[in-house]
């Protein structure tokens, strides 16, 4: 009788374990298709650009090794890279606001690209336009979303 009744708590422990998996695999994959939205995109995007704007070199840094900063043994190069970048940045603005996020491409349920207009404040006169279209490549992890990348298109006068 002892045996049996070890079978039946053993199956019970084994049920709901496969219950809470599934479970939680259900909510985490629903929680991913839904992440990359306009709002949340740009909510990072903009964090990115204001970040490059005031120098914020580790926020930078975190952005750019996408994910892998809290890892990294020794982040000098990063952090002299976040500044370069930066400073690449305020050459050109002095202040980018992101006003809309024109296209969002699903890579996976954790990473995508992002086509996005920003109005910029521009540091030199070379252009009179005061909005630029970006690309920014994000991923998703540990309940953050990150601009591993940021390119400014740029438009090419003929």
């Amino acid at each position: 009788g002892r045996a049996l009744w070890w079978a039946l708590a053993a199956l019970a422990v084994i049920g709901a374990l496969v219950a809470a998996v599934v479970l939680i695999g259900g909510r985490a994959s629903s929680a991913g298709s839904g992440a990359f939205t306009d709002a949340a995109a740009k909510t990072a995007i903009q964090g990115y650009l204001t970040a490059l704007s005031s120098a914020d070199t580790e926020a930078i840094a975190r952005n750019n090794t996408c994910g892998m900063f809290d890892a990294l043994k020794e982040r000098k190069s990063e952090l002299a890279l976040a500044r370069l970048t930066s400073d690449a940045f305020r050459k050109q603005f002095s202040q980018a606001e992101v006003i809309s996020i024109d296209k969002i491409v699903l890579s996976s349920s954790y990473q995508a690209q992002v086509l996005f207009t920003m109005k910029v404040t521009r540091t030199a006169a070379r252009s009179n336009r005061d909005q630029e279209q970006g690309v920014a490549q994000l991923l998703r992890q540990d309940n953050q979303m990150l601009v591993c990348s940021y390119l400014l298109r740029t438009s090419a006068q003929y």
